[in-house]
């Protein structure tokens, strides 16, 4: 007991340096410069500039895509491939100045961009999200190794503030990642998906039964990872995977 109250003064004690800290030195928002916590709604034309709004994007794998294009049975990125996924949701393409803060996400000292960036990707898109009433979230796993040398899986960070905006229950344990693979982004498309097979598993299956799950990721290129980790699910009894990522990257194979 006496451990216990000590933990709980520490933890007291850090909540009041925050709180006084950020009564000195109010935090601003990464992307927008805004004092205080941005919701992601008023960063307006900086953000257009850091993630311009995809105007028309593929009804099932998110990619961007010309007019008046009907795309409910996937484009030219996605019309030969087999998704298990009902549909893929981004907040922009995978360039510029966005793809620069997802290179910095990744980062030890990126993690707080996690946070705004996800914010930024439900008001983005919030519509889209409230229709697929999810019932939970969850983030594609890293394997242990992964954070030997990384102090976040940035997947959380984005999952979790999109579980707060959706008031959705948020899981990180239910996925893991049980091996180790070669990096997706050097392999080509058919060896990514063999790349994946079998990396997956489910540590609680009882709790995606009859479930609706947003699957959470920072990047999607091919799809090949959201697919796996989605076959994973649908096997274990999940209702129904939808996809949501920060950036979308086809044509970066």
């Amino acid at each position: 007991m006496k451990y216990l109250g000590i933990q709980q003064i520490q933890s007291q004690s850090i909540r009041w340096l925050q709180t006084g800290r950020n009564f000195v030195y109010p935090p601003r928002c990464s992307l927008c410069g805004l004092a205080k916590v941005c919701s992601g709604t008023n960063c307006g034309e900086q953000i257009e500039r850091i993630a311009p709004q995809i105007e028309q994007a593929c009804d099932r794998c998110g990619a961007p895509v010309g007019p008046y294009l009907d795309t409910s049975q996937g484009c030219s990125y996605c019309k030969n491939e087999r998704f298990l996924f009902s549909r893929a949701i981004a907040l922009g393409k995978y360039q510029g100045p966005l793809r620069e803060l997802i290179l910095k996400l990744k980062l030890n000292h990126g993690a707080h961009l996690g946070g705004e960036l996800g914010n930024l990707l439900y008001y983005r898109n919030q519509k889209t999200f409230d229709k697929l009433v999810s019932d939970l979230i969850i983030p594609v796993p890293l394997n242990w190794t992964a954070r030997l040398h990384r102090s976040h899986n940035p997947a959380s960070i984005i999952a979790e503030a999109l579980s707060r905006r959706l008031q959705a229950k948020y899981s990180g344990n239910i996925l893991a990642k049980r091996k180790r693979t070669a990096a997706q982004a050097s392999l080509t498309p058919p060896n990514r998906r063999k790349n994946l097979r079998s990396a997956f598993e489910i540590r609680r299956q009882k709790q995606v039964v009859g479930q609706k799950i947003l699957l959470v990721d920072d990047v999607m290129t091919t799809g090949s990872t959201a697919n796996a980790v989605s076959r994973v699910l649908l096997d274990a009894g999940a209702k129904e995977i939808n996809v949501a990522v920060i950036a979308r990257a086809p044509g970066f194979d």
